[in-house]
């Protein structure tokens, strides 16, 4: 198999590009591509398995589409807990007389939880779409 950077998918490409995200994040603490409610620990394991995935889109360029629905879905769960959580323990952290701890939920937080579930949800579509052939997806202009 040659590895030209011609036959390489844009999603391999973006995958295997995780090295430099990994150190962005962990070497200067500027979490690009993973939000910080997921532990140091949690976020190597998560950018290993990302990697992997890049080799995965390389070896098998047809489930490439499946592949970026799978880690762009994924992506959105790991967004959507980073939210919920802090609201769902709100209760408990006044029941218990405990300080509330914001996390995600400020404006910087929302901010970035927007620009990034709008991106994971485009990824995720035009994934989906590509994985079922079409051109386009209902609700989408056609090349998207």
């Amino acid at each position: 198999m040659t590895w030209r950077l011609e036959r390489l998918g844009w999603l391999a490409g973006y995958y295997l590009a995780t090295p430099a995200f990994a150190v962005a994040d962990l070497g200067f603490g500027a979490p690009v591509r993973l939000a910080q409610v997921v532990p140091p620990g949690g976020r190597l394991a998560y950018y290993a398995a990302v990697f992997a995935l890049g080799f995965l889109c390389v070896a098998r360029p047809r489930a490439a589409p499946w592949i970026g629905m799978l880690e762009s879905s994924a992506n959105l769960l790991i967004l959507l807990l980073g939210i919920l959580l802090p609201i769902w323990s709100l209760s408990d952290a006044v029941l218990s007389g405990t300080p509330f701890v914001a996390g995600g939920l400020t404006p910087t937080g929302a901010v970035n939880a927007l620009v990034s579930g709008g991106a994971l949800t485009l990824s995720f579509r035009r994934n989906q779409a590509t994985a079922l052939g079409r051109s386009s997806h209902p609700g989408f202009p056609d090349g998207l």
